[in-house]
């Protein structure tokens, strides 16, 4: 199948049929077009992947006090001779104190979830209790009078501890106390998913991430076997699109690279051959793009998780049957009936994910396929969103700012102020004996 690409851009053409969209020669061309937008060596703007990793892990070593010390030495040295300065040249650990305060700070921020169900009855049924309740808040003499001479309970409301003496009392009571069941089973699903996926955790790294480098990312996915599960993403292996906002909610592609072992790679995907595992270990093209990865061994391959967003025709043939009733039969978006038929086409395009999987460097496609489960608004069901939740928030035209990259500077600085505090030590101490 000859696949359609833009002269424009890399990426195969979004305005062709969904059986096309679902091949896997379409997946394999949109794959090679992320790949060549992040690691292709020729880039005008060089390797966009390795720039992103190198700067990443440069912060993160600023923050941890640990960074390179050669610029130092090219500052202090003479010509390139450093026999003469005896230094320690360990660096002073200025950003990893600030670091942990901001992020403890900003992670000890506890927060309960709040449920508030918006649908018609429960409005109807929150709205009948504080109607109920006002009445008894201006009745509640005649209430008591009753309950004491007749021995009947007359109050239109739910028993209430403390009834509210006010229209602002009776305001915060339906804020804080009231709750329906249907709110209560929200909270406690939502608090149970965080708790089995240790969320506590992984929010401090994602705190930690936003500090350091400027961009937090997690993702969330569904099984039988886990339920719903959030997982951390490492910012240093994520691919995107390009975009400026923020919360990265525009963005069509997205993607992560991940280490995978021979075994878990055919555990994951068993329709792999074993000529093609074989030939997939061999290959040492998926390996020239990556950087961090020095310490793995050759039964280790480096795969690319994506996601694709583009849009899907939901097509129905309307028919109508001998008794008048109509009956609405799914069909492919190629379905034209003729003008003289009985039957009506009726269409509407909806927003859809795609997910896939790929060998970096090679051309061995190992996943594309129509995702699963995808999460769609509740307001518009024809937009969809990414499983991956991404933040950078002091992003601007596509450049993530972070804390730790403001304040490198600063360290800098003052590790050398301290180098050179050694040296004119070194220089005065013969004086001083």
């Amino acid at each position: 199948m000859n696949i359609y690409t833009d002269t424009n851009s890399v990426f195969p053409s979004q305005v062709v049929s969904d059986e096309e969209k679902a091949s896997y020669e379409y997946g394999l061309q949109v794959s090679r077009a992320i790949e060549q937008e992040w690691f292709n060596q020729g880039r005008t703007n060089g390797n966009r992947y390795l720039a992103n990793w190198n700067n990443f892990h440069l912060l993160r070593l600023y923050a941890r006090g640990e960074q390179p010390i050669q610029k130092y030495k090219d500052e202090l040295a003479i010509n390139g001779d450093l026999s003469y300065l005896n230094l320690d040249w360990k660096p002073v650990p200025v950003i990893a104190k600030f670091v942990d305060i901001v992020t403890n700070g900003i992670a000890q921020k506890n927060y309960d979830i709040k449920a508030y169900a918006q649908d018609p009855y429960s409005i109807k049924k929150r709205t009948d209790y504080a109607t109920a309740v006002l009445k008894d808040m201006f009745s509640q003499q005649q209430i008591a009078m009753a309950q004491q001479k007749l021995g009947l309970n007359i109050s239109s409301a739910p028993s209430v501890q403390q009834m509210p003496q006010t229209p602002e009392e009776l305001e915060l009571h339906m804020q804080l106390t009231y709750k329906q069941n249907a709110e209560v089973a929200n909270e406690e699903a939502i608090n149970n998913v965080l708790s089995f996926n240790k969320y506590n955790l992984t929010n401090k790294r994602v705190v930690e991430d936003l500090v350091t480098l400027g961009i937090g990312a997690v993702k969330t996915n569904f099984n039988t076997a886990e339920g719903i599960t959030i997982d951390y993403v490492d910012p240093a292996y994520m691919v995107y699109s390009y975009t400026e906002d923020p919360n990265f909610e525009n963005i069509y592609y997205v993607g992560e690279v991940k280490s995978i072992t021979i075994p878990e790679l055919k555990k994951e995907f068993p329709n792999i051959s074993e000529e093609e595992l074989a030939r997939i270990q061999k290959m040492p093209g998926n390996r020239q793009y990556i950087t961090g990865w020095g310490n793995y061994d050759e039964n280790t391959v480096q795969v690319l998780y994506f996601e694709y967003k583009t849009y899907m025709n939901q097509v129905f043939k309307i028919k109508q049957t001998d008794q008048g009733l109509l009956k609405a039969i799914e069909k492919p978006d190629t379905f034209n009936p003729p003008p003289n038929d009985n039957f009506e086409r009726v269409s509407r395009s909806i927003e859809v994910l795609y997910s896939g999987a790929k060998v970096i460097g090679t051309d061995t496609i190992l996943k594309w396929e129509l995702a699963e489960n995808m999460s769609r608004p509740f307001s518009d069901t024809t937009k969809v969103e990414m499983s991956y939740a991404i933040c950078a928030p002091k992003m601007y035209k596509g450049r993530i700012e972070s804390i730790v990259s403001r304040i490198t500077g600063f360290a800098d600085m003052i590790q050398l102020t301290h180098l050179k505090l050694q040296q004119r030590v070194l220089v005065l101490y013969p004086r001083l004996n």
